[in-house]
């Protein structure tokens, strides 16, 4: 029996510009495409990229407009997997590469497609101040920029932040300014110390701001297991692999160079001319920061690095001078460089590790959630525990080949372990 195939067009069209001289006016020709014409498509969603990027490779024998594209072409596009998750994308066409006219009839086009709210961020240049007063939050600064610079209909999931702002955009498109409140934002809510750090992303949902400290803390949503031997036959949710490869960014020198185990920073504040020493040790900070697996610890050799009760050299002396008085008061002015450098240390750790893996199957797996691996020996079977542990899902990326007539998923996780 053929096994049900887990990608379905549901609808594919594109939008031609037309003028009337006679008339002279301006129109739009809808041209609609069927799976047929449709060669090959390549999906990406990753936590760390503002928009989700989609390329279509098509073929078009009877009306040859993929000779005609230009750019900037509108284009609707529906599909679904065999449990009737469905995505649907309305975008235009940034590029068109490899475009070509076999025995002058076939054309053949790629079609490297963004969504508009990319187009119009990269038109927007902002010049103006934020947060007048005492100071505005910063995810409420987000939900501004989307909705009313860039002019989205999509969704916005944010997670509140305690950090209030104010200051002045010098000519920033939207992004820019959205990762610039990233970095300097503290998650509200919850329990224990919070430090700074954010992710900007888009995926089929809408728009995300969301705290990587939140992240971390959230239930797992499935299952992965690798060299998985089971007995029990029934379908369920878990996804079942052969392989999955494992990387770490444990680079011992580079860590060294940044500061990233011990480090000092001395800052000058031009409001009153105060003089700060901020040391920083990884020892101190790594048992208090939210981690995927709360139980993990740092390599034995990381003592060396020194902590704020033993004292250490640092490996990195930074200086910084800055005027507090740009900002409101509150939390995150008395502690500006701290947070500044802890979030930069968060999110270094934050991707500290990945792992990759292939698999065929529904699309029901989302960024910027939480996955269990259980990864087996397989050999023995017994379950490896320095690879398996929880894992953040930051890229899907999502192939279509018409002659597999399948939609295949690669999936980038990563988590915060050292070592």
């Amino acid at each position: 029996m053929k096994q049900q195939s887990n990608f379905t067009l549901l609808d594919l069209k594109i939008g031609i510009s037309t003028y009337d001289d006679e008339l002279d006016q301006s129109g739009m020709f809808v041209v609609p495409f069927n799976a047929n014409q449709l060669l090959e498509l390549h999906y990406i969603e990753d936590i760390t990229k503002s928009n989700v990027l989609l390329m279509l490779k098509m073929n078009d024998t009877a009306t040859g407009i993929l000779a005609n594209l230009q750019g900037m072409e509108p284009m609707d596009i529906s599909w679904q997997d065999q449990d009737e998750n469905v995505m649907t994308f309305s975008m235009v066409i940034y590029d068109v590469k490899d475009r070509m006219i076999i025995d002058g009839k076939k054309s053949q086009a790629t079609l490297y497609c963004i969504s508009v709210d990319a187009v119009k961020n990269s038109a927007t240049k902002i010049s103006r101040r934020f947060g007048k007063g005492g100071g505005e939050s910063t995810h409420k600064m987000v939900s501004q920029l989307m909705t009313q610079d860039i002019g989205t209909d999509k969704t916005i999931d944010t997670d509140e932040s305690e950090t209030k702002l104010s200051f002045i955009s010098p000519y920033w498109d939207p992004y820019t300014i959205i990762a610039w409140l990233a970095w300097r934002s503290i998650y509200q809510g919850g329990s224990g110390e919070h430090g700074a750090g954010y992710l900007f992303y888009e995926d089929f949902r809408g728009y995300h701001f969301k705290a990587m400290d939140k992240m971390v803390e959230q239930e797992t949503v499935r299952e992965i297991n690798v060299n998985f031997k089971s007995d029990d036959e029934e379908s369920n949710e878990d996804i079942n692999i052969g392989a999955i490869t494992v990387t770490g960014s444990s680079d011992i020198f580079r860590g060294l160079n940044l500061g990233s185990y011990a480090s000092a920073t001395y800052t000058l504040d031009m409001k009153d001319f105060k003089y700060t020493e901020i040391p920083f040790f990884i020892n101190d900070f790594y048992p208090k920061m939210k981690k995927l697996n709360p139980l993990s610890e740092l390599p034995e050799f990381y003592k060396r690095f020194g902590d704020a009760q033993t004292g250490g050299k640092p490996t990195r002396i930074m200086s910084k001078v800055l005027d507090t008085s740009m900002y409101t008061e509150g939390k995150y002015t008395q502690d500006l460089t701290k947070q500044l450098s802890h979030s930069m240390i968060r999110n270094q750790m934050f991707f500290n590790q990945s792992a990759t893996f292939d698999y065929e199957g529904p699309m029901d797996l989302m960024i910027g959630t939480v996955v269990n691996v259980n990864k087996y020996n397989a050999r023995s079977g017994e379950l490896d525990t320095e690879e398996s542990g929880r894992y953040i899902v930051g890229k899907i990326y999502r192939q279509f080949l018409t002659e597999r007539d399948t939609m295949s998923t690669r999936v980038t996780l990563y988590r915060d372990s050292i070592g």
